[in-house]
């Protein structure tokens, strides 16, 4: 029992590679046949890390429990599988709620509690800490109600670390603590006890108790070179955050400097850890007076954030001083282009927390900000302007905002009757796809290409698009070409000539296509981010998903999936 709870303790604590997709029906090897479920079951932990060996296991398990049809062995089963779609969110949670209704009313020991708490874990991971909490809370409840006290802490931990990420420190310090008495009076250690100490130490620091945060980052060090070296580099970094601000700047240098290179190895997954570490060494080298470096380590953190796309409270404070070191320079178009940056930051920070932390409190507030940007923008137009009579430009300033407001409105009328035409014109289906290509006026001969080739091509075409081979992300046309059999000079004219459009084009657009109809059936897959469904459907940037979807639609995918959430309310 304790090995399961330790192994379902990872999965929690720390982010694990995926398992590989589900490939649909399964079919159990023979060599599993002869096996039980007690013996598969074990096999699946045994082998978790190991993507191939886990996926057919827990298939396995699964289909032996609907041929047992065993409430207990379902729920299992659909929480084993719960692991094979690593990052379709919506196919995990389904799994998941299928483990949950077989368990719901089995007062067993480890089920429905495991699944509410992944439940929590998925829904943690896309920012939804709303709903994050709710799962955590059910696990709570179910955990209590059947005396299983390993896992009733386990999530204890799980709600601690939601406070912490919004907040409200003293409470998550609180749990964290309770959670550590109650591991080490029962002997518990391994990675989720030391999670547990580096989560009550960074609590610590950030609520001022410096004392206290050296005790149980000096604790994690030591327990970490017994138990687990890999996170080892986090307590280091910690307390190396923890001496700048008892400012022993050498030592919090030297700290820093020593964890960082373990630390970077994981990355992008440990992007907070990472971010902290720049933001600290940046006001180091302020200390210090070398301003090389604490600009190099302050734009550190913006390439996190082009990197991975996550944010943070201290990844904005480095935003707020980037923004003041332009300044000091009276650099104005980097002084605007980190504004807009912090704007972005703010946004998703205000999405991921908008329900449950009570308030950022920012050094740059929203309203300075504006002013901020706007006095900005003045002083860059008056340096390319002459100087001109207070009149004229009073009255260039009342057109440009009047212009400003009709393009606004203008804008919002034209997003909003693109929507409703996205939402009651049907998207360009194959049959219609196929009538645009027949009807166009050229023959295989005039393109130079025999009649043969072109209805082969043509054929191909229709078998990809009907298998959604476009969803690929490194599709090419030496690629495709290869497949359809020909070369890739005549794929281009054929698909140049019948589908009237170049090949990125029509590649484009059949992903357009695909998505808009998606978002509009599955209300899961709107819980994406934009640079998911990107990733999702074959862009390899959010920026040439986002323009595609204009460039096709006239609206950007952000205002689509917004005002299908409100028609969907």
């Amino acid at each position: 029992m304790k090995k399961r709870v330790l192994i379902v303790s990872i999965f929690f604590l720390y982010m694990i590679p995926g398992i590989a997709q589900d490939t649909g029906t399964f079919t159990i090897p023979d060599s599993l046949k002869s096996k039980t479920l007690d013996e598969i079951e074990e096999l699946s932990y045994q082998y978790y890390r190991d993507t191939l060996k886990y996926e057919i296991y827990s298939n396995t398990f699964l289909a032996k429990a609907k041929l047992k049809n065993d409430s207990l062995a379902l729920a299992k089963g659909y929480q084993l599988v719960s692991y094979n779609n690593s990052k379709n969110f919506p196919v995990r949670l389904t799994n998941l709620d299928s483990s949950i209704a077989f368990s719901k009313n089995l007062n067993h020991k480890r089920f429905p509690a495991i699944s509410y708490s992944i439940k929590g874990g998925i829904y943690k991971e896309i920012g939804n800490y709303d709903k994050a909490l709710d799962n955590y809370l059910a696990a709570l409840k179910y955990s209590s109600a059947s005396n299983n006290k390993n896992f009733y802490y386990l999530t204890k931990h799980n709600i601690g670390s939601i406070k912490r990420e919004i907040g409200e420190l003293n409470d998550a310090a609180k749990i964290f603590k309770e959670v550590i008495d109650y591991e080490e009076g029962n002997n518990i250690g391994g990675k989720g006890h030391l999670a547990t100490i580096l989560h009550l130490a960074d609590s610590y620091r950030k609520l001022e108790y410096r004392d206290s945060a050296t005790f149980y980052n000096t604790k994690g060090i030591q327990e970490s070179l017994k138990d687990s070296l890999d996170i080892y580099p986090f307590f280091v970094l910690n307390e190396g955050i923890n001496l700048f601000y008892k400012q022993q700047y050498q030592r919090s240098l030297d700290s820093i400097y020593k964890a960082l290179p373990f630390i970077e190895k994981y990355k992008p997954r440990v992007e907070e850890s990472l971010v902290n570490a720049y933001i600290h060494l940046a006001k180091l080298y302020k200390e210090f007076g070398e301003n090389e470096k604490y600009l190099e380590y302050l734009l550190k953190i913006n390439q996190s954030y082009e990197r991975s796309g996550f944010v943070s409270k201290e990844m904005r404070e480095g935003y707020e001083l980037l923004i003041d070191y332009y300044k000091s320079i009276d650099d104005k178009n980097k002084q605007l282009y980190y504004i807009d940056k912090l704007f972005a930051v703010d946004s998703i920070l205000d999405t991921n927390y908008k329900n449950l932390s009570k308030k950022i409190v920012l050094e740059y507030d929203t309203p300075k900000l504006l002013e901020e940007k706007q006095n900005l923008i003045d002083a860059l137009e008056q340096k390319e302007k002459k100087t001109g009579v207070k009149f004229i430009i009073a009255v260039i300033f009342a057109i440009v905002l009047i212009i400003i407001v009709a393009v606004i409105y203008t804008k919002n009328v034209r997003y909003r009757k693109r929507f409703k035409e996205l939402m009651h014109v049907p998207i360009l289906d194959t049959a219609m796809s196929k009538e645009v290509s027949d009807k166009h006026p050229a023959t295989p001969e005039a393109i130079g290409i025999s009649e043969d080739i072109v209805n082969a091509v043509l054929k191909g075409l229709q078998k990809f698009e009907d298998k959604q081979g476009y969803l690929s992300t490194n599709i090419t046309t030496g690629e495709l070409a290869k497949k359809l059999q020909t070369n890739s000079k005549y794929l281009s004219k054929i698909i140049n000539t019948y589908k009237q459009k170049s090949f990125s084009v029509y590649i484009n657009e059949l992903r357009i296509d695909y998505v808009i109809e998606k978002l509009k059936r599955e209300s899961k897959f709107r819980l994406y981010t934009i640079k998911a469904i990107s990733r999702e459907i074959g862009f390899n940037t959010t920026e040439a998903f986002s323009k595609s979807f204009y460039k096709k639609t006239g609206i950007y995918p952000s205002y689509f999936i917004k005002q299908l959430e409100k028609e969907n309310r």
